[in-house]
């Protein structure tokens, strides 16, 4: 199977992979209480040491990945300093031509009709054009497709040390898409942008938003509700999954269902938005709403919303549904709880729902459901920073891919081609040379890699999100099955020893030398595994562990062969001390990423 196919299947289903390894759940299940050791149950802020641990620990749970450079950001940095920095906004633009060696000008002209946007120009607000006799239109074009999924997966890679975008994958999670499928790239974009500007807003808004979008009308079925047979399946979702939560705990009603998909109906898709310049938008349609009056049980105070009619009729009863929905108390746990196990531990006990969850839920009603506001308020508490929850989450595989090569800086790593005859001349094609793009390969291959362990943006395995994050008791051990395992030891490989794959034999590797020299300690080797312990490791590598990476490494020789080796190429930097030196990089490299704890954070 060439790459291409083995990199269009369907992401790997981790619950199915970890069941059928049939595991053993019990020891599981008491290794998740045995983490409950924590005695600082504890809103209050954080006055303890601030070191190494305390800043890894709070870095990890707030990026994509963390690497040294996000380090260096905090080093001089105090807690205080550093959660003004890390609730920082971080700018967004438009996704823009990276795809331009997919077509010639002649080609999309011919597919499409019209000329394409040049290289570097943003293309998702330009009119699309009308269905072809092939059934193909631009907005529905795949390679456009992947370059918004490149174009998002690079802003992660290269986000500023600020929470923004792990909210917002946080936020794709809790509100789950299938990324507009239906009213496509556009749709994907405007589903992509509202999570994005949602980050440091009020939830309640970012729900309302979510409701009309595009993407969302779609997903589920809103936007072919009809009056006369309401769809229900919006109405239960933004109750069970967006707000308050499952029965039995938040005790809404099958009639509380019923009565919201009433009053939600009327909004739809504007298709001709596509075909026009702008963004894709979505409206109400007064003559497809009930506007029969709708009441609601006692979990909502038994309130009841007038119905009206006219065009303001859909806003108006959204608003006051939604004022009802947020003024339940549960709403305000519900997403305490998820910001609790998305961020800190995925296992709530009663002692941490009574202690940690609760007073938080206050936090966040006396900021009006501003997660990041009330998210501020547990990152800097006490709680957050007790140490039995240090290295206690098994990273996604968005954090586990980035971690190592934004580590590497492996974007900008050195190009080679595997095709390529041996002595005969070979340029690498510009198209991986251009940084512009080889942004779209680089990307879209860190978008499937990822898949391969499980998590691929923009394709939930339900509107439930992703299983690691709700689903009791495994949570996040999902990530770690036979097939995952297996797809990550081969991405770590190809990471630190022959080069991640671009496309037609060419790979991007790591300057392994060049890497060995922003550790301080490089010259010696005891000390470089401690640098590199904090770099990568979940936890401290035990004794035993160390001495065979060391052995690995050196053999049967005293450590200072290792400092030998380093000066050697120091002095002179000629291919067989680079050799000698390069393979002893990679084979210490493998040796950490055989760890399990480089899964840990």
């Amino acid at each position: 199977m060439s790459q291409d196919l083995e990199r269009n299947k369907k992401p790997l289903d981790v619950v199915e992979a970890f069941h059928k390894d049939k595991v053993d759940l019990a020891p599981i299940i008491k290794a998740r209480k045995r983490v409950h050791r924590s005695s600082r149950l504890s809103l209050s802020p954080y006055t303890g040491t601030w070191g190494k641990e305390e800043k890894k620990h709070l870095l990890n749970r707030a990026l994509l990945g963390l690497s040294q450079r996000h380090f260096s950001d905090i080093e001089n940095l105090s807690l205080a300093e550093t959660l003004e920095l890390l609730f920082t906004p971080e700018p967004l633009d438009e996704p823009v031509n990276n795809y331009f060696n997919f077509f010639t000008p002649e080609e999309y002209r011919q597919k499409y009709g019209v000329d394409d946007v040049p290289p570097g120009a943003p293309f998702i607000n330009n009119a699309s054009t009308e269905w072809n006799d092939n059934g193909e239109y631009e907005n529905g074009d795949w390679i456009r497709r992947q370059a918004i999924h490149s174009w998002i997966m690079k802003r992660m890679y290269f986000q500023n040390t600020s929470i923004h975008w792990k909210m917002f994958f946080f936020l794709h999670n809790l509100i789950p898409t299938d990324g507009g499928q239906g009213p496509d790239n556009k749709g994907l974009y405007s589903y992509y942008k509202l999570l994005f500007e949602s980050v440091f807003g009020s939830y309640k808004d970012t729900i309302y938003n979510i409701t009309v979008n595009p993407a969302m009308l779609v997903y589920l079925n809103l936007g072919l509700s009809r009056k006369e047979t309401p769809d229900e399946n919006y109405a239960r979702e933004i109750q069970e999954l967006f707000t308050v939560g499952k029965r039995p705990v938040a005790q809404f009603t099958e009639s509380d269902v019923r009565e919201m998909a009433r009053l939600l109906v009327g909004w739809y898709v504007n298709y001709d938005s596509i075909f026009e310049p702008g963004p894709i938008t979505s409206g109400f349609d007064p003559e497809n709403h009930d506007t029969g009056d709708k009441q609601f049980s006692a979990f909502y105070g038994n309130r009841l919303i007038r119905g009206r009619s006219g065009p303001d009729a859909g806003s108006t009863e959204l608003n006051e549904m939604l004022d009802m929905i947020f003024d339940a108390g549960q709403a305000a746990i519900y997403l305490s709880r998820r910001l609790y196990q998305f961020f800190v531990y995925p296992d709530v006990t009663d002692a941490i729902e009574q202690n940690i969850i609760l007073p938080l839920a206050e936090v966040m009603k006396q900021n009006n459901f501003n997660l990041a506001a009330t998210l501020k308020v547990l990152l800097r508490s006490e709680h957050f920073f007790d140490q039995t929850y240090y290295n206690a989450m098994i990273k996604s595989p968005l954090e586990f891919v980035f971690s190592i090569t934004k580590e590497f800086d492996l974007f900008n790593g050195r190009l080679i081609s595997y095709e390529a005859e041996p002595g005969s001349e070979y340029n690498i094609p510009e198209k991986f040379t251009d940084p512009l793009s080889r942004s779209f390969y680089f990307f879209r291959n860190s978008r499937w890699s990822m898949g391969n362990q499980g998590l691929s943006l923009a394709e939930p395995p339900s509107v439930s999100g992703w299983p690691a994050y709700y689903q009791s008791p495994v949570y996040d051990m999902f990530w770690i099955n036979s097939m995952s395992a297996k797809n990550r030891g081969m991405l770590t490989d190809s990471f630190s020893q022959w080069g991640y794959w671009l496309d037609e034999g060419v790979h991007v590797v790591l300057d392994h030398i060049a890497y060995l020299m922003t550790y301080e300690n490089h010259e010696n080797l005891s000390l470089l595994l401690d640098e590199m312990t904090e770099r990568f490791l979940g936890a401290p590598i035990p004794e035993q562990g160390r001495d065979r990476i060391i052995r690995t490494i050196i053999g049967s020789l005293n450590e200072s062969y290792w400092t030998e080796v380093v000066q050697n190429y120091k002095n002179d930097p000629n291919a067989q001390n680079q050799e000698n030196l390069t393979w002893r990089i990679k084979s210490l490299l493998k040796q950490i990423f055989l760890l399990g704890e480089t899964h840990l954070f």
